[in-house]
C-alpha cells in the first residue's frame, strides 16, 4: 500500500510537472501569407504580392533618385493592390532573366510592359491587358524614312534585346541591321551618338518618354506606326501582367483588382496624370505625335 501510495505521487508530480511545461511554452508564431496565396477569413494574413519589373522603361517603369522602382506600370499595380486589399512591393530585375526570376519566386507577378505572346505563353499565364499600344520608330529630326524594308535598307535598327520589336524587325526588315541593346536607354544612346538610325519601340515609350527628355531635341517619331495586330503573333495582343504557370488564384485577384480599376475611373485617372490627352493611345491601334 505504501508502495502504491508513492507511485501515485511520483505520477501526480510528473503530470503536474508535464502541465508546466506546456503552460510555458511559448504561443506559436504567425507567419506571413507565401506570396502569390489569398488571403482568406478571419484570422489570416493579407495577400502579399511581390512585383518585378525591368525599371529602364520610362514612363512606365524607372528608378527615381532614390532608387525606387516607380511609374505608370507601378502605381497600376498599387491601384490593383489597393482594391484587392494586397500589401505589394517592387522588384528591378534586368528584361533579360524577367521571366527566369518569376520562375525561380524572386517575385510573384512581372508588372514590366510585357507583351502577350503565344511563344510567352508556353513560360507565364498573363492577366487580361492593362493596355494595347503601337508601336513606332524614333529618328533624327528630317530623317523621313520609309517605314518599309526597302526604307531602312543599310539602315540601323536600334532595338531592346528580346522584346516584340526585336522579333518584328528581324522578321520584317532584313535588309537592314538589326542592333540590339540591354535596355532601351542604351538604344537611345546609340541613336543620340550617331551610330544608329533608327530606335524602334513602343509609341508610348517613345512619346511619354525619350521625346519629353532634355534629349530629345533633334529627335522626332516617324509618323508611320505598326499596330500590334499587323502581325499579333509577334507583336502579341497588349500587354499584361505575367504570373507563375498554374497560379490561377493570385490571377483570378489581379484581374479582379484592374477590372474594378478600369470601370471605376481610377486607371483614366492615373493616365491621364501620366500622359495627359495621349492618354487615349494607352488601347490604340495608331497613334499621332
Amino acid at each position: 500500500m505504501k508502495n502504491t501510495m508513492k507511485t501515485m505521487k511520483v505520477a501526480a508530480i510528473a503530470l503536474v510537472g508535464m502541465l508546466g511545461l506546456v503552460a510555458c511554452q511559448p504561443a506559436p508564431k504567425k507567419t506571413a501569407a507565401p506570396a502569390g496565396d489569398a488571403a482568406g477569413a478571419g484570422n489570416a494574413q493579407p495577400l502579399v504580392i511581390r512585383f518585378g519589373a525591368d525599371a529602364t522603361y520610362a514612363p512606365f517603369e524607372y528608378t527615381n533618385d532614390k532608387g525606387e522602382v516607380v511609374g505608370f506600370d507601378i502605381d497600376t499595380a498599387k491601384l490593383i493592390c489597393e482594391e484587392i486589399k494586397a500589401q505589394c512591393s517592387f522588384v528591378n530585375q534586368a528584361w533579360e532573366g524577367i521571366i527566369p526570376g518569376l520562375q525561380a519566386k524572386k517575385y510573384d507577378v512581372i508588372m514590366s510592359s510585357m507583351a502577350i505572346t503565344d511563344e510567352r505563353k508556353q513560360s507565364v499565364d498573363f492577366s487580361n491587358k492593362t493596355s494595347d499600344t503601337p508601336n513606332a520608330f524614333l529618328a533624327k529630326e528630317g530623317a523621313n524614312f520609309e517605314v518599309s524594308d526597302a526604307g531602312f535598307k543599310g539602315k540601323t535598327i536600334a532595338v531592346q534585346h528580346g522584346t516584340v520589336q526585336d522579333f518584328y524587325a528581324t522578321k520584317y526588315y532584313p535588309s537592314a541591321k538589326v542592333k540590339r541593346y540591354k535596355t532601351t536607354e542604351d538604344a537611345y544612346a546609340d541613336l543620340i551618338s550617331g551610330r544608329a538610325d533608327v530606335v524602334f519601340s513602343d509609341a508610348m515609350i517613345l512619346s511619354e518618354g525619350f521625346m519629353k527628355s532634355p534629349q530629345a531635341k533633334g529627335f522626332a517619331i516617324l509618323p508611320t506606326t505598326i499596330p500590334n495586330n499587323a502581325d499579333s503573333a509577334v507583336l502579341g495582343d497588349g500587354v499584361g501582367m505575367a504570373v507563375r504557370k498554374g497560379d490561377k488564384e493570385l490571377l483570378d485577384q489581379l484581374n479582379k483588382g484592374l477590372d474594378a480599376i478600369l470601370k471605376n475611373g481610377k486607371y483614366k485617372a492615373l493616365a491621364t496624370k501620366y500622359f495627359g490627352d495621349n492618354a487615349k493611345y494607352l488601347y490604340a491601334s495608331d497613334a499621332k505625335f
